[in-house]
């Protein structure tokens, strides 16, 4: 016997649906069952407190610092200690003019940390203590000496020169003139 073509397509429209209903299972639902349980273990392992009866002030150290002696005079200042109470003017110099000379420049840089540890390392190198840093925008200069003739800054110009600062060369500037 033959079906006639709407039943088939009513058969269809009707029994698959009911297939997939009762054939499928909810996936979410089963594990969130699984997770909440799990998290009911967490929630009731922490919920377990353990008593706490170590006592930690047998091992504590004691530390026993030997008291520091101090002298009486040396507190009176903190702030200038080791220094002299009035500043030895013997060898401070003062400007009397300035008038145009020779320098030597040694050193140019546009940072000036660079320029200043560069003064310095002149400064322990030659002994001299006419370095100056002069900022000429953009750049720092480390120029040194104050002369009037062209020869002896020459030879100092020889000198930086042998100390490996091979930069350095005479110029032209205004110089100080010490009293």
């Amino acid at each position: 016997m033959k079906m006639p073509k709407y039943l088939k397509k009513l058969t269809i429209i009707l029994f698959f649906p009911v297939i997939f209903i009762s054939c499928g299972t909810s996936i979410a639902t089963r594990y969130q069952e699984e997770s909440s349980k799990s998290e009911a273990r967490k929630v009731d392992t922490l919920r377990v407190k353990y008593a706490e009866n170590f006592d930690l002030t047998n091992y504590r150290t004691k530390i026993e610092l030997p008291a520091i002696k101090t002298d009486s005079a040396r507190n009176k200042n903190p702030i200038w200690f080791n220094y002299k109470s009035k500043p030895d003017t013997s060898t401070l110099r003062t400007v009397a003019k300035t008038e145009e000379g020779y320098r030597v420049l040694a050193y140019t840089s546009d940072n000036l940390n660079d320029a200043d540890s560069m003064r310095t390392d002149i400064s322990t190198k030659t002994g001299r203590n006419d370095i100056y840093i002069i900022f000429d925008p953009p750049f720092y200069k480390v120029q040194a000496g104050d002369f009037t003739n062209m020869t002896d800054a020459k030879n100092l110009s020889f000198q930086f020169k042998q100390l490996g600062y091979d930069e350095s060369r005479v110029i032209s500037s205004k110089i100080n003139i010490y009293k």
